[in-house]
């Protein structure tokens, strides 16, 4: 037994996920990290101290921070960070006490402070729409210090929560409010002026109409009292010129007439004797034994009874 007892303090295994560094009678006599597998050590003399290497997150959770406007902020971030062969030793021996059984409490005061500085120097309003921005610069503030200080690989930073005050989500709710309420004032003014033009345009397009009938009723009438005119000066030219052809014409029978009775002075007896309808004259110019008719008279009602008897 004392013989298994021996063999089992002479070897110690180190995991996949770890290094390891060896301490003998208080002093590290390996000068570099000890990879995983089986290795040997002195039994009861050497101690074997082992750190995580692989890939770890460290969760800093509600921290309060002040803006540069004086707003309290509540973060939580993440950070993934992996240990390299050439900080293990610097871990182990170096920072804290011996191993890694305190080394999220060495890099928990860094992280913090790095936040804060980088949260004071944002405005309270700006931090949702600058938050990639916050997020990169704290990652490029936590890498160079945990990587100088301690030699630690930040691989990721994740700022998981922004809680910002009650008093300041109030203001942002009133300020939100307000502005929809602004933004529905505009909405209403612009529907009015919107109807108020609608309304202005109808009320040109029915004036234009109404104007275009009255212009047009006014031209029918111009058109129509024009139409009448032209035939009334048409018909009275029209007469008067049928006058001026009907006297004309008299006329010229007239001179026909006269110049036919003084180039024969028998037409007159011609036609004396041509229209005479068996009575005689009722009036006679003239004197002696060569009298002259003027008028051909009706018979009285005497001289018609004399002549009917002597037809008898």
């Amino acid at each position: 037994m004392a013989v298994v007892g021996l063999l089992a303090q002479s070897f110690y295994v180190v995991e996949p996920t770890e290094m390891a560094g060896v301490r003998r009678l208080g002093t590290v006599i390996t000068d570099k990290p000890v990879g995983p597998g089986l290795h040997f050590k002195l039994p009861f003399v050497d101690v074997v101290d082992t750190i995580q290497t692989s890939l770890d997150t460290f969760n800093l959770s509600d921290l309060t921070v002040y803006t540069i406007d004086n707003q309290a902020v509540t973060v939580s971030l993440g950070v993934s960070y992996r240990i390299p062969a050439n900080a293990v030793l610097k871990l182990l021996y170096q920072v804290g006490r011996t191993g890694n059984v305190d080394i999220t409490e060495n890099i928990r005061p860094i992280l913090s402070d790095r936040v804060l500085r980088v949260f004071a120097t944002q405005n309270t309003v700006g931090i949702s729409a600058n938050r990639e921005q916050i997020a990169a610069q704290i990652t490029k503030n936590v890498t160079e210090a945990l990587g100088s200080i301690f030699g630690l690989e930040i691989t990721d930073l994740q700022l998981s929560s922004i809680t910002y005050s009650p008093s300041f989500q109030a203001s942002v709710e009133a300020a939100v409010q307000a502005k929809n309420d602004a933004i529905r004032a505009e909405n209403t003014v612009t529907k009015v002026q919107y109807e108020g033009e609608q309304a202005k345009v109808q009320a040109a397009a029915q004036a234009a109409v109404r104007i275009a009938q009255a212009n047009g009723d006014a031209e029918a009438q111009i058109a129509q009292a024009r139409a009448q005119r032209e035939a009334s000066i048409l018909q009275a030219e029209g007469t008067a010129q049928a006058t001026l052809l009907t006297g004309d014409a008299q006329a010229k029978v007239i001179q026909q007439v006269g110049a036919a009775v003084a180039s024969n002075p028998g037409v007159v007896a011609y036609e004396t004797a041509h229209r005479w309808n068996g009575t005689m004259p009722t009036t006679m110019l003239g004197s002696g034994s060569n009298p002259l008719t003027m008028l051909n008279l009706p018979p009285t009602d005497q001289s018609r009874s004399t002549a009917d008897n002597a037809q008898k």
